[in-house]
């Protein structure tokens, strides 16, 4: 009976110990995944920030139409979340990384540090895709405190289309130019890779810009159009001008000149400062009063924008 006894204690105890055996290996995966979960929740919010202002991209933009052998220089930070900057994150992370450990729940123990080596960065104007380069770089560590520092240097190959596309849109935006540099990163987490994409837009100036004249006339106080109007009565000259930018708020002194057919001078003169929003229209008037029956009409100058003619601006005909 005692030899029973005895063989079952060793069976028992051998299986506490395997028990004990295994625990302890569950204990230490379960710390191993947390700590590869916690290095994905940093590799997640890595951050990219851009080192480049809109000033040295239009300046560059300028000189490549001018037809210069430019570089546009363009610095490159990365950094963990304990780091941030005012130009916020810009990175996001792909759907297919996210699944790498989307059913891992465990709280993170120690953090394994993510590596970043090689970049691409392509440069697009208007959505249009300019020029894209691969920059080969060694492994290295992303700091939780400090920012890793890369330069690269862009040169466009095909000056004729980047030309091209900054003159249209320039155009059609009142010298504004859409500019994106995008890309990614290979991110580098153990055994385990991936491409984190960037991508961040500005909108330089190539030329200064200008409120756009849309339209015009003479109406009365309650802004109806007018023709005619009677003598010593408060008329308005109205006029409406947008603002063909996507960014950029303008301000524009105009200038209105009434004259009077068969009078040789300027019977009224005045300017005002259009102030006109990103992508908007903005209507302004001078009030005017005729002291002499006659037909009158108007110009309107905007300095180095619009110009409207007095043989182009609409007639009024004042009536005793």
């Amino acid at each position: 009976m005692s030899g029973e006894r005895g063989v079952r204690l060793d069976r028992d105890e051998i299986i506490s110990v395997v028990f004990m055996a295994l625990l302890f290996f569950v204990v230490l995966g379960g710390r191993e995944l947390g700590s590869i979960y916690g290095s994905y929740q940093e590799v997640s919010q890595l951050s990219v920030y851009f080192k480049v202002d809109e000033e040295g991209m239009a300046r560059y933009i300028r000189e490549v139409l001018m037809g210069e052998d430019s570089e546009l220089e363009v610095g490159i930070a990365l950094t963990l979340p304990s780091v941030r900057s005012d130009t916020g994150m810009v990175t996001e992370l792909p759907d297919y990384a996210r699944r790498w450990f989307i059913s891992v729940t465990l709280s993170p123990i120690v953090v394994h540090q993510p590596e970043v080596s090689e970049m691409e960065v392509a440069l697009f104007v208007e959505g249009e895709q300019m020029q894209m380069d691969r920059f080969e770089f060694e492994r290295e560590d992303v700091p939780y405190i400090t920012l890793i520092d890369r330069t690269v240097m862009l040169r466009i190959d095909d000056v004729d289309a980047f030309r091209e596309a900054v003159e249209a849109a320039s155009v059609d935006h009142g010298g504004e130019v859409e500019l994106t540099l995008s890309g990614r990163a290979l991110v580098h987490l153990l055994f385990l890779e991936t491409w984190l994409p960037f991508s961040t837009t500005s909108y330089p100036l190539v030329r200064a810009p200008h409120v756009e004249y849309i339209s015009s006339g003479w109406t009365d106080l309650e802004g109806t159009p007018v023709t005619s109007f009677s003598l010593g009565k408060q008329v308005w000259l109205q006029f409406r001008t947008g603002n063909p930018t996507r960014l950029h708020s303008i301000h524009e002194n105009v200038t209105a000149t009434v004259y009077r057919e068969d009078y040789g001078e300027p019977v009224y003169e005045a300017w005002k400062t259009a102030s006109v929003a990103p992508g908007t229209e903005a209507t302004y008037a001078f009030s005017f009063t005729p002291e002499e029956p006659g037909v009158y009409y108007y110009s309107l100058d905007a300095g180095d924008g619009f110009k409207l003619a007095p043989e182009e601006s609409l007639r009024l005909r004042v009536d005793r």
